[in-house]
């Protein structure tokens, strides 16, 4: 017998005990779905105010490494940044409390919230009570960055004028940080078919085969595969020269750390979409900018610390778009074996390593997870949007705010 059915037998019944049941069922079913209402908005409600508290943690805990405020200040700070981001008005109660750990520059809020509930009351549930706790942490290290960017063919259109907003927009957050008491330096490594390193390539690369045979690209700056048994590893570039088998590489080529605003943002205006996708050397490149061990080739201001330099993060970004194709040296395997080779020993050596797929193939991803330091540190962005909000959530990461576990 159906629902439909059912009901209407109940509705003319002449059994004196069945419509009082009938009543009482239909009641009992009426308070299930309104509690069950109740409990879904609660929910939805507390993630919410999840998120905004951790909004507010980050606030405060940013104003109490730049602006030392008292903890008066810095909780009403929390509570005026928690209240306006929560959208929701009808709680009957919200109390938000605050912990400040000035030595660390750590800020642990708590929030007691009061749902009022639309059905709860009939039997007695008024409020739905609700505990979130966030705590935020300003980390105080300055950070060496090496950004690999992606302009290889398929980044060709809106895509590489996405990149160069993202970058630029990191570049600015970083060096901003840098005018209140920061040391942030920055690097860029664009690759393609090769790299591009432009006036330090006649230093380090060799144009003849083990024949005395000229490379195809002996006339160029652009650099391939490093050969031999210092190929996944960043040895002093005076210990083997670098081959340069490629006869086209990106227009710009690479910038050694710099604190150089200008110098960064025509960098980066200079990236130009074209060429196949040797991923394994940009990753490559972007460690070789970071280590201590090649630091007598570049300019004394643009000289990596040593890995033991505790006050500085080293950090590397690992952007692109598609499929790692492009190989030089067979012996040194495919150019997605000698990326994951590369990242396991960059990571190693006490390197962090974000990882950016922007639009990229399933196919790829796998090899950003894996280089990626943890889970936190990959990103998936499938829009220009995206990539530019990942970007300026890693430079926040890298200016010392985040959320501590």
């Amino acid at each position: 017998m159906g629902l439909s059915s059912l009901i209407r037998r109940f509705a003319i019944s002449r059994d004196g005990a069945i419509l009082p049941l009938f009543a009482l069922m239909l009641l009992t079913l009426l308070i299930s779905i309104g509690l069950a209402i109740d409990m879904a908005r609660g929910t939805r409600l507390s993630v919410d105010a999840g998120g905004d508290l951790d909004a507010a943690a980050l606030a405060a805990a940013k104003s109490l490494r730049l602006e030392d405020p008292d903890d008066a200040e810095l909780l009403n700070l929390a509570k005026e940044y928690f209240d306006a981001n929560f959208s929701e008005v009808s709680l009957t109660a919200r109390e938000i409390t605050a912990k400040v750990d000035r030595i660390n520059h750590g800020v642990t809020l708590i929030a007691d919230l009061a749902i009022p509930t639309s059905i709860g009351g009939i039997v007695g549930i008024d409020t739905i009570q609700v505990r979130k706790s966030a705590q935020a942490v300003y980390d105080v290290r300055d950070v060496e960055v090496s950004m690999m960017l992606d302009v290889s063919g398929s980044m060709a259109g809106t895509k590489i004028a996405d990149l160069r907003a993202a970058a630029g927009e990191l570049v600015d957050i970083l060096l901003d940080a840098n005018a209140k008491g920061s040391e942030h330096k920055v690097a860029i490594v664009p690759f393609a078919t090769a790299v591009n390193a432009g006036s330090y390539a006649s230093v380090i690369g060799t144009r003849f085969d083990s024949r005395g045979r000229a490379y195809p690209g002996a006339n160029t700056t652009c650099m391939s595969d490093r050969s031999g048994s210092n190929a996944f590893n960043d040895a002093d570039p005076r210990l083997g020269r670098f081959n340069m088998r490629a006869s086209v590489c990106p227009q710009a080529p690479v910038l050694p750390l710099t604190k150089n605003r200008d110098a960064l943002k025509d960098r980066i205006s200079r990236l130009r979409a074209d060429g196949m996708t040797a991923g394994h050397l940009g990753i490559a490149w972007a460690w070789y900018l970071l280590s201590p061990n090649w630091s007598t080739l570049w300019p004394a201001d643009s000289q990596p610390v040593a890995y033991s330099e505790s006050e500085v993060q080293k950090v590397a970004i690992l952007m692109t778009d598609g499929m790692f194709n492009q190989t030089y040296e067979s012996a040194n395997g495919s150019s997605e074996t000698q990326a994951r080779t590369l990242c396991t020993n960059m990571k190693q050596a006490g390197l962090t390593i974000f990882t950016v797929g922007f639009q990229a193939p399933a196919e790829v991803l796998p090899i950003l997870q894996h280089c990626a330091t943890s889970q936190q540190h990959f990103f998936d962005a499938r829009s220009g949007d995206e990539l530019r909000q990942t970007f300026r959530s890693i430079a926040e990461r890298l200016n010392g705010l985040r959320l501590a576990s």
